[in-house]
Formats: C-alpha cells, sequence, structure tokens
C-alpha cells in the first residue's frame, strides 16, 4: 500500500503492473472506509441497545451481553492499563481499546506480573498463538464497567513495532 510505484528516476516501475496496483489500492481503500461506516452504525446501535436494556433495569452496572461477564463487581484487580492502540495491529484486531483496564492476560494477574515483565514474556513465548486476556472496559459516561474477555495472538510482521501494536502501562 505504501511502496512507491515509481522509479528514483521518476518512472514507472517495470516489474509491477502499476494501473493493476493503483486500482487494487483504490479497492482497498474503498473497503476499509466501508468497514470503518459499518463498525461505527454497529457502535451505535450496540451503546442505544445496552442504554435501553439499562433503562428497563435488565442489566446490570457490570455486565451487558456477549462475552462480557455478569457479575456484582470485576473478580480481577487490574495490574495494567492499555495507553495507545496502532490501528490494524494484533491489539486493534482482538478489540482492545485504550483505555482498558488489564485484569489477566494469559497467566500474567496482579499478583504475579512482576512490574509488566512477567507480560512482556508471554507475548514473546506465544508469538503467534492466541492469548486469553481479561479486561475491565468503561462502558459510559455513567461509571458503568464490564469485564470483557478477548483472545490477542502477538505477531511479528503486522506492519508496525513489536508484536502487540499497543502501549501498555503499569497501575
Amino acid at each position: 500500500m505504501n511502496t512507491p510505484l515509481i522509479t528514483p528516476d521518476g518512472f514507472p516501475r517495470s516489474d509491477i503492473d502499476v494501473a493493476q496496483v493503483r486500482i487494487t489500492r483504490t479497492r482497498i481503500i474503498r473497503l476499509r472506509n466501508d468497514l470503518k461506516a459499518v463498525m461505527s452504525r454497529i457502535e451505535t446501535a450496540l451503546y442505544e441497545h445496552h442504554a435501553r436494556l439499562r433503562e428497563r433495569g435488565s442489566v446490570s452496572a457490570i455486565g451487558i451481553a456477549g462475552d462480557v461477564e455478569r457479575k456484582p463487581e470485576p473478580n480481577g484487580i487490574a495490574f495494567a492499563v492499555v495507553n495507545n492502540i496502532v490501528e490494524r495491529s494484533p491489539a486493534y484486531e482482538a478489540g482492545l481499546v485504550k483505555g482498558d483496564k488489564i485484569v489477566k492476560f494469559g497467566s500474567v494477574h496482579a499478583g504475579n506480573h512482576q512490574k509488566l515483565a512477567r507480560l512482556a514474556s508471554v507475548v514473546q513465548e506465544n508469538e503467534n498463538s492466541p492469548i486469553e486476556i481479561t479486561v475491565i472496559r468503561d462502558i459510559d459516561e455513567a461509571q458503568a464497567r464490564a469485564e470483557v474477555n478477548l483472545i490477542l495472538t502477538p505477531r511479528q510482521g503486522w506492519g508496525g513495532r513489536g508484536m502487540l501494536g499497543c502501549h501498555i502501562l503499569p497501575l
């Protein structure tokens, strides 16, 4: 997507079909834009749906639906927070969101994270293997929170630095 289509001299590259690459790039950009629009509509619909459920009183402040567990309180203690997510990274694809508080990352939890050193070793040991993650996510401005289970597969070569594509800070 970012490779130049011309040589350093300013001529079209002879090793690729430049017209076909431009058409394909345009198609990919359109599909990405369509995906963003659909995801935005889904997100809006989900927030509206859960707001209606909350108004009816059928949902606790912690649990809502899907992979979110219904519990009176989060069952774990958060030891780290997601500070930044890079688009199209493994963390982004897994569903991590900026501000998620990590309760469990594979076998790592608040009692054994050793200033996130264990988290780094779990990531390196599980390259291209799925890791179960549990995070506490703020759902809305009313301080509602949910404990969300995600699957993250660390990998190299996704187009950015590191194997996760996110910045994690200790709490």
